[in-house]
């Protein structure tokens, strides 16, 4: 399989992001979180603590599971459920430590992206409207989103912008997306890719690889193809086995 953020296939990829209406909600809540923090408490050190790489190391605990949503609904389910049972513990135990960590390794802010993280911030930039609309409710086609309505608007941009993706969630649209176009090719129109990702995303045994860099990035999708990608896809057999038969009602 072929890198999912590469130039020549940028295209197609942005054909496939245009689809998606998916989101990890957990990565908004935690983003907010580091936001605050380092602003509030780090003043003097904010420019040595790259927020992206404070994010990477809690997103990536595994006691973190996956937050994805699909609509409306589960974007506030799953931002409940967070608020609810997670935050209190990311907040005491990881967030700190995180920041810490980061700042103890001089990682400093940046706006300088490689390549392979400012393709997957040009995919990012294209999902942050499908992001607004999860979270306002409304469908939102072209032109300019009226922030004022949410009060959400910066920090989805700021999480389109951020030099972070998830290799794992890269992985399993594009895996999701050729298995249900391929094998599925006369019921494709009622298995929503979304749906599939988000169950296969939140699912117990898929693991988050978050990355900051093409180093990073490099690195894990090595152990992703040794030590999971089998598991991973099937994972996604399964899922789109089961919304083929059940259907798909956007509702996750």
């Amino acid at each position: 399989m072929q890198d999912f953020v590469t130039d020549k296939n940028l295209q197609a990829q942005a054909d496939i992001v245009r689809q998606l209406h998916l989101i990890n909600v957990a990565e908004i809540e935690i983003l907010k979180e580091v936001l605050f923090v380092i602003d509030t408490q780090y003043l003097s050190a904010k420019r040595m603590i790259e927020p992206a790489a404070v994010c990477a190391l809690i997103l990536n605990d595994p006691d973190i599971p996956g937050f994805y949503a699909t609509s409306t609904r589960g974007y506030f389910k799953q931002q409940s459920t967070y608020l609810k049972q997670y935050r209190e513990n990311i907040c005491q135990r990881l967030l700190s430590n995180a920041i810490e960590d980061v700042y103890q390794r001089n990682i400093p802010r940046t706006l300088h992206q490689d390549v392979v993280i400012a393709n997957s911030t040009v995919l990012k930039k294209i999902r942050s409207r499908s992001w607004r609309s999860l979270q306002s409710g409304e469908v939102i086609e072209t032109g300019e989103f009226d922030c004022s309505r949410t009060g959400y608007a910066d920090i989805f941009d700021v999480l389109a912008n951020l030099s972070l993706t998830n290799l794992i969630e890269n992985e399993v649209i594009i895996d999701a997306h050729s298995h249900i176009y391929t094998d599925y090719q006369a019921n494709c129109d009622r298995i929503s890719l979304s749906d599939v990702c988000a169950l296969v995303l939140n699912h117990e045994n898929v693991p988050a690889f978050y990355v900051t860099n093409a180093r990073e990035y490099n690195q894990c999708r090595q152990a992703y193809l040794t030590q999971y990608q089998t598991k991973v896809r099937k994972v996604i057999r399964q899922t789109v086995s089961q919304v083929n038969r059940e259907g798909s009602e956007n509702s996750f």
